[in-house]
């Protein structure tokens, strides 16, 4: 709970400055938005959760260790991307900081109650990470087919274009 406290105290603020300065950076803000996620889940890997893990048996870590994952890729991604915009973003990107930090957390300490008490894995602990694995697999794979096709439609408009009339 100290760690907790102490990792919100410092990284709101933190946040929040490079809340204001993001809307600056433009185009930078493409590679800044997916940096600062990476950074956020390994500074909570690091500080919040590695000791807790530990005492966990190896599903039930491996299954929260997706699920922290899966909700830096879920809820991180927009809710720093959101940040490009002046004023509402610097809230919005404290706002995403608290809650994954907090997700981390409580599912941690869910995860370590649960295993204190002996219980065995709930379907749910098992379900989302499945679940969530197969959505960004699908989503993955819809954003390859329409890449595809939007690329093939400009090579065929440009074909065409380039085309002789008559």
């Amino acid at each position: 709970m100290v760690a907790y406290r102490r990792l919100l105290t410092w990284g709101v603020p933190t946040v929040a400055v490079i809340a204001i300065a993001m809307p600056f950076v433009h185009i930078g803000a493409l590679a800044a938005v997916p940096l600062l996620v990476a950074a956020h889940l390994v500074i909570v890997r690091v500080v919040l959760v590695r000791e807790a893990q530990r005492l966990l048996r190896p599903m039930r870590r491996f299954l929260n260790r997706w699920l922290v994952r899966f909700s830096f890729l879920w809820i991180g991604l927009p809710g720093y991307g959101v940040m490009t915009v002046p004023v509402v973003g610097v809230a919005l990107g404290a706002g995403t900081f608290v809650l994954l930090t907090s997700i981390a957390h409580v599912s941690t300490t869910v995860s370590l109650n649960r295993e204190r008490t002996g219980r065995d894995l709930a379907p749910w602990e098992r379900l989302v990470p499945v679940v969530l694995a197969v959505i960004s697999i699908g989503l993955v794979l819809l954003a390859i087919g329409v890449a595809t096709f939007f690329g093939w439609s400009v090579m065929a408009i440009m074909e065409r274009m380039q085309a002789p009339s008559g």
